[in-house]
Formats: structure tokens, sequence, C-alpha cells
């Protein structure tokens, strides 16, 4: 049987993230088998979800996040292959949850995706950037900013959270997304969140390639330029 192409999986997979980010995670991780993902704020196991495919389709483990108990039956159920942790996310021990489940240092996705009003998100970046970024790198990061807003708080997390990544060597592929606007909650007017690559994990080239294909891409929302997740090309 001929090995399905990049083109094939576009077309034919149903992405289920808010914002097709397991379409841009599976892109640049050349449709990786059997990953590893840290999902910081899952909330539901299925719908919207970015790691959802990567597990059922594609073999994927991981570690889903999340302080409200609703989903936590739901995950054992839907989620069986991954590790459900029904906590704050700001008050994780996160060295010793990767250190206690022998997790490679070479990982594939990392999803933040918390408050930032009350500066949940940056305070948990930060927790992670002391915690683990000394030893673990991922292949793929989505961060929440929530610029939008035009808070204070956004807009120090987006500026912080750039300054923290790009000094730990990841590198910014698409900044500022907006949702499609089929999606259940969507942001198609309001610029959230950026994703990152780490160089070394992934094919730079192609990355490179991705960023002028979509470089047309941008569109203007609340003075912010920005891209829309939903005509990106692959």
């Amino acid at each position: 049987m001929a090995e399905k192409t990049r083109q094939w999986y576009n077309e034919n997979l149903q992405y289920n993230g808010q914002a097709l980010a397991d379409a841009f995670v599976l892109n640049c991780t050349n449709f990786k088998r059997d990953g590893y993902f840290l999902e910081l704020g899952s909330r539901h196991p299925k719908e919207n979800n970015n790691s959802y495919l990567l597990e059922k389709g594609f073999g994927w483990k991981g570690i889903m996040v999340d302080k409200e108990k609703t989903y936590e039956e739901d995950y054992k159920t839907q989620r069986p292959n991954s590790i459900a942790i029904i906590q704050d996310a700001t008050e994780i021990d996160y060295k010793k949850v990767f250190k206690d489940n022998d997790l490679s240092y070479n990982l594939d996705f990392f999803q933040l995706d918390l408050e930032v009003r009350d500066n949940t998100a940056l305070e948990t970046l930060t927790k992670i950037n002391e915690e683990l970024f000394d030893e673990y790198r991922f292949a793929t990061i989505t961060m929440e900013h929530d610029i939008y807003t035009g808070l204070d708080n956004a807009i120090e997390t987006r500026n912080k959270s750039r300054e923290i990544l790009k000094e730990r060597g990841y590198y910014l592929v698409f900044e500022d997304i907006i949702d499609p606007p089929h999606s259940a909650y969507p942001c198609v007017d309001s610029p959230y969140e950026d994703w990152w690559v780490y160089p070394e994990l992934v094919d730079i080239h192609y990355i490179k390639e991705l960023q002028q294909k979509n470089k047309h891409e941008y569109t203007k929302e609340k003075e912010i330029f920005c891209f829309r997740s939903y005509d990106l090309r692959y």
C-alpha cells in the first residue's frame, strides 16, 4: 500500500481542534505516530480538543491537565491512553510528573490554553520554564495570550511568553491566531494565541516554506495583524 502523503492527510482527516491546531501539529511533525503531548487546559476530551485526533488517529499519548472535574470520567473512557490530572496548572510539580512517567527529553506538542485574565497562563508558563525547559523540549507549542482583550495581563502574557520561548530557542511560526467561524466558541475577530516550533525537532525547511506559502494570509483585527487558522495552507 502506498504511503499516505501530506496532501492526502489534509484532504481526508477531520481536524478537531478549535483553531485547527491539530492540523498545525501534525503537519509540523510530519504526521508522526506514537508522539507525546502535554496539554494544559484540556476541557472536553473530544470536542474542540487539540490532542484528540493525535491520540485516536496517530497513537499519541500525553498528560492532560484541567482544574475542573467536569470531564474526569470522560477522560477515562474517551482518552484511555493519556494521563488526566485534575488540578490547578499553577500548582503541579511538572518535573516530578515527567520523571515519574519516564518521559523522553524530546516531546512533540505542548498546549498552554489557560486563563489569561487572572495571570494563570503566564504564571504557568514561567513555572514550566523553570521546571522543564532546561531538560525537555517540544517540537510544537501553542500558547494562549488573548491579546484581543487589550487587557494589561494579555499584553504582558504575549510579550513575556514570546521573550521566554525565543530565549529557549523556539521559533514563532504563526502569531496571533484567530478561529474558524464554525467553531463552538469562535474568536473569528479575536487574535488569541501563537504557534511555535523547536527548529531541531522539526523540518525547519518545511516550516519556512509553510510561512512563505501563507505570508499573504494576514488579516487585521482589533488593530492587530493576525492569521486566520482556517485559511492556512499546508
